[in-house]
């Protein structure tokens, strides 16, 4: 009887250890996209997009980050401009500035400029996001990324 204990406990500790080690690979391979790298590509992308056109270059700034950092949560949970309250994302920005809002998305991938390269056409073959990226007005902007479940989530927030 003591026998048959043993090896129960044994195959359940297997089964755990299994278990976890299971979740741990997938949590993994998310975990090391590297979301500055990311954010930093998307603004050299968009940045050569505007010098091309022979704009301003954007500059990062931290408040709009801030922003972005809240709408890149808030856009994978529910993939929608309408935030969780109701309003609009550019909302949270104050109106008395020029102000607008991108999202993008991209599922399985680890390789950074990939995903970049990807998610800016896909921002460029869009008319509306195009042209938040190339509006005249647009001084700054904050760019954050959001890693969860497979998904890569970037929320792009423009402002005078």
């Amino acid at each position: 009887m003591g026998a048959v204990k043993s090896l129960v406990f044994f195959t359940k500790r297997i089964i755990i250890l299994a278990s976890v080690f299971s979740m741990l690979s997938c949590v993994n391979v998310f975990a090391a996209v590297d979301t500055n790298a990311l954010n930093n590509n998307m603004l050299q992308n968009i940045n050569d997009l505007r010098e091309s056109l022979g704009l301003q270059a954007l500059k990062i700034d931290s408040s709009l980050i801030s922003i972005a950092n809240i709408r890149s949560d808030e856009a994978s949970d529910e993939w929608s401009h309408t935030r969780p309250n109701g309003e609009q994302g550019v909302e949270m920005i104050p109106a008395d500035r020029w102000r607008g809002e991108n999202l993008s998305n991209i599922t399985d991938t680890e390789d950074v400029s990939e995903a970049a390269k990807i998610m800016f056409n896909n921002l460029v073959e869009s008319p509306d996001h195009y042209d938040n990226m190339v509006f005249d007005q647009f001084t700054r902007i904050g760019i954050a990324s959001h890693v969860e479940d497979g998904k890569i989530t970037v929320a792009y927030m423009f402002s005078s």
